[in-house]
């Protein structure tokens, strides 16, 4: 490996492809909770920018953070709100799928060149954070397996605590993947040996998943996309109601997200200041809710309420 110029600590490698690619739950679920430049409802958004350098910070947001998307070759411009919802993507994909997003500052001869998305699995300790190289990448460049990154060095984002911890959320990603594994005994998609027992009930099987998820995700108010699901099994008010507090998570998260990227804006430029306001606050879904659970509007509604959301 050529030697580089800059301060680079983390080791730049394609990821292994994810444990929750094509998986059942734990794909939706990471889907449901991510955000794409495309599921901010633009018309509640108001970004602008206090800097006396705007297009040198619109043009670092747009090329000088290596998120490892496409885009990023072509070294064009993106407009500041374009640049704001790209990061904002992928920030968020890699908060859902590792549980934290690490960030490492590159500097060269005493400059801010760039930022580096941290790839793979970074663990995060007092002094350092450690991004785990893959043993098979690792032997294959001759490379040790443990990379130490100062956190002064990085911006770091964890989980909202308002939701669960870091840790929480990893141990509820760990038991979807054993939900959605080949072990029968977790998977009604793997059945088919439980299928040759006497008196094995597929149904059944199924139901008991289905509340096992629910209290899985109970923190985080997943809905595990209701509307696929046997109403029997839970009714239309619990339904509704678990729909709206997953909003307030998404609300949650959004307001998460934004902070972190003014601390990455505000950091890397001292004299500018980013404005990010989301009209939908936590406190009208709140009041929502309130109102739901006291009976003073339907479940038939909220449907309309929620495409006011996220």
């Amino acid at each position: 490996m050529e030697k580089s110029k800059t301060d680079q600590i983390s080791l730049d490698f394609d990821t292994p492809r994810s444990d929750f690619l094509l998986k059942h739950n734990s794909s939706m679920f990471i889907q449901d909770l991510s955000f794409s430049k495309y599921s901010i409802k633009e018309k509640f958004l108001t970004i602008s920018l206090e800097s006396k350098i705007q297009d040198e910070v619109v043009d670092f947001l747009s090329n000088k953070i290596t998120t490892f998307r496409y885009r990023n070759n072509w070294g064009n411009r993106l407009n500041l709100n374009d640049a704001v919802l790209e990061l904002l993507e992928t920030i968020s994909s890699k908060l859902v799928h590792n549980g934290n997003c690490i960030i490492e500052k590159i500097y060269e001869d005493g400059n801010l060149i760039c930022l580096k998305v941290v790839r793979g699995e970074v663990i995060i300790k007092r002094k350092n954070v450690i991004q785990i190289i893959p043993a098979n990448i690792a032997k294959e460049i001759n490379y040790k397996t443990k990379v130490f990154i100062p956190k002064a060095k990085c911006f770091i984002l964890e989980f909202p605590e308002e939701i669960c911890s870091s840790k929480d959320f990893k141990y509820i990603l760990e038991q979807m993947v054993k939900i959605d594994s080949k072990d029968p005994m977790f998977s009604i998609m793997n059945s088919s040996n439980l299928s040759k027992v006497k008196g094995y009930d597929g149904m059944k099987h199924r139901d008991k998943l289905d509340i096992i998820l629910r209290k899985l995700t109970r923190k985080i108010s997943w809905h595990h996309r209701e509307q696929f699901s046997s109403r029997d099994k839970f009714s239309n008010y619990y339904s509704t109601l678990r729909a709206l507090k997953f909003r307030k998570t998404r609300v949650i998260m959004l307001n998460h997200l934004f902070d972190f990227i003014k601390l990455i804006v505000e950091d890397s430029f001292p004299d500018t200041k980013l404005n990010i306001a989301y009209s939908k606050t936590i406190e009208d879904i709140d009041n929502i809710i309130s109102d739901y659970e006291k009976g003073e509007f339907s479940h038939e509604l909220h449907m309309q309420i929620i495409q006011e959301y996220l």
